[in-house]
C-alpha cells in the first residue's frame, strides 16, 4: 500500500444484505477522499460474514437489519443504527 493511501473494500451484495449497501459504499468512498492515512476500510453487507470476510481491513462496517456493526481488524467494536453507520465509521477512522 502506498503511504497515505486509503483502500476501500466492499462486498458485491447478496441475499443476506439488509442495508442500502450501494448507497453507503458510495458515500463512504466519497468521504474517504479527504482521509490521508494508509488504511483499508471495508463496507460489508451483513454482520454474519462481514467482519470475517474483511478481517484484513483496518476498520469497517457490516450491515444488519436497520443497523450495523463497526469493526476493527475483524473484531466488533459497536452496533449502531443504519443512519449513524457512516458517521460512526468516520469517528473511528479519526481515532486510528
Amino acid at each position: 500500500m502506498i503511504e497515505n493511501e486509503v483502500q476501500l473494500i466492499s462486498c458485491p451484495t447478496c441475499g443476506r444484505t439488509q442495508i442500502d449497501l450501494i448507497k453507503i459504499a458510495n458515500e463512504v468512498e466519497e468521504r474517504l477522499r479527504s482521509v490521508h492515512k494508509p488504511i483499508r476500510v471495508a463496507v460489508m453487507g451483513c454482520p454474519v460474514n462481514g467482519p470475517g470476510e474483511a478481517k484484513n481491513a483496518d476498520i469497517g462496517i457490516a450491515g444488519g437489519k436497520g443497523c450495523g456493526l463497526i469493526f476493527k481488524k475483524g473484531e466488533i467494536v459497536k452496533k449502531v443504527p443504519e443512519e449513524q453507520l457512516i458517521d460512526e465509521l468516520f469517528s473511528e477512522i479519526e481515532r486510528l
